[in-house]
């Protein structure tokens, strides 16, 4: 955890079963430093499982069966009668 001088201060509502096991489980004074390490662990798992939605639609169009424009255009106007 990046233990810089710049803090912001939130106010979280929890579950009191977390909270009787946050309190159980962390020494005293130390709360925020755990809450804000597990969130830091858990927003860097979020970050490399997130994806760019155009570069997943170039992947998967590089798996399709390569069609010509010229059939997808014909396709879609068929499609419009």
């Amino acid at each position: 955890m990046n233990s810089s001088l710049n803090t912001q201060r939130v106010t979280v509502s929890l579950p009191d079963y977390i909270y009787r096991r946050l309190v159980k489980q962390v020494p005293e004074r130390q709360v925020s430093r755990f809450v804000a390490s597990v969130l830091e662990e858990k927003l860097f798992m979020h970050k490399k499982q997130t994806t760019d939605p155009i570069d997943d639609f170039v992947n998967l169009r590089r798996k399709l069966p390569k069609i010509s424009d010229k059939k997808i255009f014909a396709a879609i106007r068929k499609g419009r009668m």
